[in-house]
């Protein structure tokens, strides 16, 4: 009787993933002041403007290049922090092009920026795609889907210098130009639905390493490009007694923007792509990521904003 990698299994594999990687944080070098400085005010206030993304790609020996685009409409989100510790709201605008057809989604990211260990969760459920054959001309698949839950780790080696921080949450400042090797890796579950021309029709298990670089060019002093290329490969599966393909992942992010010292403005893009099929005359992917507009606003104690505010 073939055995099956369980829901439960599963989870504990995601579980023992993020004991090892949270445990690593744990283990940090001195920061190095002249690399990377704070902030002097307590409170931090932000507006976002968001935009996720998501599609399915396939790809052939014949040329041909299919990208597969869910209908997500754009949000606008806020947040505060403090010491640390906040909070993060967001509302979609119900606005998509209605030639594009419609999106059944929910998608829940969380990316979390430690000094030596980042990770990002997904979980994730798309249904409804649209093809753009020409200009302003669409092909809808409303039967399309696909589902992942997914946890994506990296240890950052030289994390004393190099601050994912200063580029994707603004909690920190890169005052120099430094970069640092990233090792980590992947688990996920993901099913695609997938019928155009070919029928595809899978659920699988997915767990690899991946080993990348990140860099923070720091310019004008005030100014700052960071960029994060992480190629890797997943295992995947459908049970331990299947076949085990091979295939390869990549991880993507670009941050760039302009530190003040009471505000700051900042752009953000990431995107991760993930082959769940992937031979020499056929490659199919899962792709997510979002492009963030952020304005940040600081206070201290003292400011006029936080004392006109009620106590309680």
């Amino acid at each position: 009787m073939p055995r099956i990698i369980t829901a439960a299994v599963y989870k504990n594999v995601w579980l023992v993933i993020l004991f090892l990687l949270c445990g690593a944080n744990s283990i940090i070098a001195q920061t190095d002041t002249t690399y990377i400085g704070k902030f002097d005010q307590e409170f931090t206030a932000r507006i976002s403007m968001i935009q996720k993304v998501a599609s399915l790609s396939h790809e052939n020996n014949a040329d041909l290049n299919l990208e597969y685009r869910a209908n997500n409409p754009f949000a606008i989100g806020g947040g505060l922090s403090w010491q640390g510790m906040g909070f993060n709201v967001s509302q979609a605008i119900n606005y998509t092009d209605k030639k594009k057809g419609k999106t059944k989604s929910f998608d829940f990211q969380y990316h979390h920026y430690g000094k030596k260990v980042t990770f990002d969760l997904f979980v994730q459920n798309y249904k409804g795609f649209f093809l753009e054959n020409r200009k302003e001309n669409y092909t809808l698949f409303p039967d399309m889907k696909f589902t992942r839950y997914g946890v994506f780790g990296q240890y950052v080696f030289n994390g004393n210098k190099f601050s994912y921080r200063a580029a994707f949450d603004q909690s920190e400042i890169q005052l120099q130009s430094a970069g640092s090797l990233l090792l980590g890796g992947g688990a996920y579950y993901t099913k695609v639905n997938y019928e155009d021309g070919i029928s595809f029709h899978e659920k699988m298990y997915q767990i690899g390493p991946s080993i990348g670089y990140a860099y923070t060019y720091v310019f004008s002093k005030n100014y700052f490009v960071t960029g994060s290329f992480t190629p890797g490969l997943s295992f995947n599966f459908e049970d331990l007694n299947s076949k085990i393909d091979l295939n390869p992942t990549l991880h993507f992010k670009l941050a760039s923007g302009y530190n003040a010292d009471k505000w700051s403005l900042n752009f953000s893009f990431l995107i991760n792509r993930v082959y769940v099929s992937y031979s020499d005359d056929s490659q199919i992917s899962v792709n997510s990521g979002s492009l963030q507009l952020t304005y940040i606003k600081r206070f201290d104690s003292k400011s006029r904003i936080l004392k006109s505010l009620p106590s309680f």
